[in-house]
């Protein structure tokens, strides 16, 4: 019987010490992947490849298909990882071209008086939101990986938070367009 076969075996009866010795005995070649195909994010995709094996480990077919099923692992978590950057990257363009707009009409800067009522008026209409619009504009402009903390805050998907927050951003514009109440 191969070490693979001995820790993959030992693994599925849950022992969590002969998965280690098989993360250390094929990390290497599955960082060396992942750089090739997700450079900045490779540790990153090393680790989320070892958690998906760890819990699909039933569903290997052998101990002599462990390599090229965890490479086909490595695989799909870079791409995934690949498209979400794109689409991540989309959003945030869209988004610095939107913003703008809703602080000033024109492009000249506003005096400290006009601006301070710009942002209390952006305040009081953040406030006037929807509270889970109104947290997912808070998410994707204060937190590092707004995605993720919308999944867990909100129970969205990618696309199910951007769809929210383009509805929360149109009806922050509006309220900006619209002529304060004096």
């Amino acid at each position: 019987m191969t070490d693979d076969a001995r820790d993959l075996t030992a693994s599925l009866a849950g022992d969590h010490q002969a998965f280690a010795r098989l993360y250390d005995r094929h990390a290497a070649v599955v960082l060396s992947l992942c750089r090739t195909r997700c450079a900045n994010e490779a540790e990153d995709a090393l680790q989320e490849t070892f958690l998906r094996a760890y819990r699909m480990l039933d569903q290997l077919n052998g101990p002599e298909q462990l390599r090229p099923w965890l490479y086909a692992i490595a695989r799909r978590v870079c791409s995934e990882r690949r498209r979400a950057r794109m689409r991540r990257s989309h959003h945030e363009e869209r988004a610095m071209i939107v913003q703008p707009s809703l602080l000033t009409t024109d492009r000249t800067a506003p005096d400290p008086i006009d601006r301070a009522d710009q942002l209390d008026r952006l305040s009081s209409a953040i406030e006037s939101l929807p509270d889970d619009e109104r947290l997912a504009i808070h998410i994707f402009y204060l937190d590092g990986d707004p995605v993720t903390a919308a999944a867990s805050a909100l129970g969205l998907s990618r696309s199910g938070f951007y769809k929210l927050l383009a509805r929360a951003r149109q009806k922050l514009a509006y309220q900006m367009r619209k002529v304060p109440s004096t």
